[in-house]
């Protein structure tokens, strides 16, 4: 299920996870990337600094 999307330099970075049941919420289990035209890239990440460092490093 995907998650908030969360705007950094020209991506987005968005949750990945699963629904929980007992309390409806969303536990991330990783974060995709979406390039300025919407699409995903290549790659999941374990945290969101990850994923904020992959975005700076593309945008250098």
């Amino acid at each position: 299920m995907i998650g908030n999307g969360i705007a950094w330099g020209r991506h987005t970075i968005i949750e990945e996870g699963e629904l929980q049941r007992d309390t409806l919420q969303l536990r991330v289990d990783h974060y995709i990337v979406a390039g300025p035209d919407g699409r995903p890239l290549p790659g999941r990440f374990p945290t969101l600094e990850a994923a904020k460092t992959f975005v700076e490093q593309r945008e250098a």
